[in-house]
């Protein structure tokens, strides 16, 4: 994979390593399962600390949510580029409060 890529191609780099649609319902509690590993490293960050050790945890959990998170998209043919860009804009609108994303 390459240093400085798009949501766009970390999708098909996802696509063409893990795409088992057959799945779908493994795959989201793989995700589930993922954001509570997540969970277990911020909640130590917030009680000991964060250690070079636990940032790097959670840089790795973050890593897992999203792959799982774009599993789930490709099986459901869902452009992640756009998703973000729609869902951005009916939040600006939604709080008022910033820029929206083009």
């Amino acid at each position: 994979m390459q240093k400085h890529l798009t949501i766009k191609d970390l999708q098909n780099h996802i696509k063409m390593v893990d795409f088992n649609p057959e799945k779908k319902y493994e795959v989201v509690l793989k995700l589930f399962e993922e954001v509570g590993e997540l969970s277990v490293e911020m909640r130590k960050a917030h009680q000991l600390g964060l250690t070079d050790e636990v940032k790097k945890n959670i840089k790795y959990e973050l890593y897992d949510v999203l792959h799982y998170v774009t599993v789930l998209a490709n099986i459901y043919d869902i452009d992640l580029e756009e998703a973000i860009i729609e869902k951005d804009q009916i939040n600006a609108k939604r709080y008022n409060d910033r820029e929206v994303l083009k």
